[in-house]
């Protein structure tokens, strides 16, 4: 991309500087992306594309016209329907309940009910209020 940058401040017969002041960027910030320290970033592109409309977004990305960009498409077919959870077949096995973890492995325990303890809401003046389930 770097090199397309350069094409174009040759073609509009700019200097960097001059460049970096007409799309809003500092000078410093242009010299690091033509030396190749940094990369161009989304809003550098963008303020190029924003301050010279006539520059193509695909030339300055991939160094493509658009007419080298367009993608031929042909109508979809065979279209599958859509997939419910019946229709996935079972792929898992089940587990045997007698079945011991292998050595080293710690046996989980089997999930407990949850239970809600306490609803605490906070005010924007800096109050709450507390609420607890009867027991």
């Amino acid at each position: 991309m770097v090199d397309r940058i350069l094409e174009m401040l040759k073609e509009k017969n700019l200097s960097p500087s001059q460049f970096a002041d007409e799309i809003g960027i500092q000078r410093s910030g242009m010299s690091h992306l033509l030396s190749g320290r940094n990369k161009p970033s989304l809003e550098f592109i963008m303020k190029i594309l924003k301050r010279y409309p006539d520059i193509k977004a695909d030339w300055l990305l991939y160094g493509t016209s658009e007419a080298e960009t367009e993608i031929e498409t042909a109508p979809v077919q065979n279209v599958q329907k859509e997939v419910t959870l019946f229709d996935i077949p079972e792929t898992v096995e089940p587990k045997p309940e007698n079945r011991q973890p292998p050595k080293g492995q710690v046996q989980r325990k089997e999930k407990q009910e949850k239970k809600v303890e306490k609803i605490v809401i906070f005010y924007d003046d800096k109050t709450f209020r507390e609420y607890e389930p009867e027991r």
